[in-house]
């Protein structure tokens, strides 16, 4: 299993909404909605590799955001009563960090950033692929519930109770992720930035109630010999993970031949999308802003989650009604 720690999280494509919609709203409206809105901030990492430096201080997290949005530097100034000299600072930091770069002379972000316009589109844009997973875990089902039958969890246990665990989190998230990026992304190594190895994102949470955009992801500890997760997307506030779902190291390795039997299927599915998925990233404008990688991997969590609710709505697989799955895996 790969951990992915969290802090805390047909169709026709046109142009981004949301760059157009702030192209025309006035300057100081854009920079007052900014400070207001919620934003969620996450990463992709494994072991020591977090950011060393507090991104929200002199409000550097929302600097970017407004670059990204195309709200102008002026106007952010005129909020935060900053100086050009502290805006240059602000800057060179995050570009040390590798946070921020520039084209044409003009400074982007170099991490993902989603509005709440933005990450409704990329959900959409999301599910024609979505439906090619759905249809593939349809098809490998019953050799998955079959594998799952020789585990000491079926001993006690229905799959159904498993099923949001093993066909949204085995399949595809964290017995998967490192997969995506070695066989699809090609990658070895996460982005570096200052030393250290992963993929940051800030993203709108409009709702509040739940993490952005619904999208599931893992939070984790690992204490005595074994890893305290939680799977889901309403994991906000939670600190202590408390569980009854154990899974021992012969049930992991089962796990994990469930996840290697449906790699490559998966990343089929992913090359053939593979034309599709660079019109996304060209025509929602990432592609003038971050690397094809860096917008991928964030853009899978919205895949597989899409595939994760179809799944639900069609009765192939439980979400709990917390919309979390607390579980241990034995790793001594």
């Amino acid at each position: 299993m790969k951990k992915i720690s969290t802090i805390l999280l047909i169709i026709i494509l046109g142009s981004c909404q949301t760059r157009n919609y702030n192209q025309i709203k006035d300057h100081k409206t854009e920079v007052n909605d900014l400070f207001e809105k919620n934003f969620e901030h996450s990463l992709i990492s494994r072991g020591n590799n977090f950011p060393d430096f507090k991104y929200s201080k002199d409000s550097m997290d929302l600097f970017l955001i407004a670059l990204h949005q195309n709200v102008s530097i002026d106007g952010f100034k005129n909020k935060t009563g900053f100086t050009e000299t502290k805006i240059q600072e602000i800057k060179k930091l995050l570009e040390r960090k590798n946070w921020l770069h520039y084209e044409n002379g003009e400074p982007k972000p170099s991490i993902f950033i989603a509005t709440d316009i933005e990450g409704k589109k990329l959900l959409e844009y999301a599910t024609p692929i979505s439906k090619n997973i759905v249809t593939e875990v349809k098809n490998e089902l019953s050799e998955i519930k079959q594998k799952f039958n020789h585990s000491e969890i079926a001993k006690t246990q229905y799959f159904e109770k498993w099923s949001f665990l093993i066909l949204s989190n085995v399949l595809l998230d964290s017995w998967q992720i490192d997969n995506v990026e070695k066989e699809f992304l090609k990658t070895e190594q996460r982005p570096e930035r200052h030393g250290k190895n992963y993929y940051y994102s800030i993203m709108e949470n409009a709702k509040n109630n739940r993490e952005a955009f619904g999208i599931y992801g893992n939070q984790y500890e690992e204490k005595d010999g074994k890893t305290y997760s939680i799977y889901g997307n309403n994991r906000i506030g939670i600190t202590e993970i408390f569980s009854d779902n154990y899974i021992s190291k012969s049930d992991n390795q089962i796990l994990t031949e469930i996840a290697e039997n449906f790699k490559p299927i998966l990343i089929n599915i992913l090359n053939r999308n593979s034309d599709y998925i660079r019109k996304v990233y060209r025509e929602t404008g990432y592609a003038d802003e971050i690397s094809f990688e860096e917008f991928f991997i964030w853009w899978y969590h919205f895949i597989y989650t899409k595939a994760t609710d179809i799944m639900d709505e069609n009765k192939t697989l439980v979400i709990p009604e917390s919309g979390n799955f607390e579980y241990i895996i034995e790793e001594e």
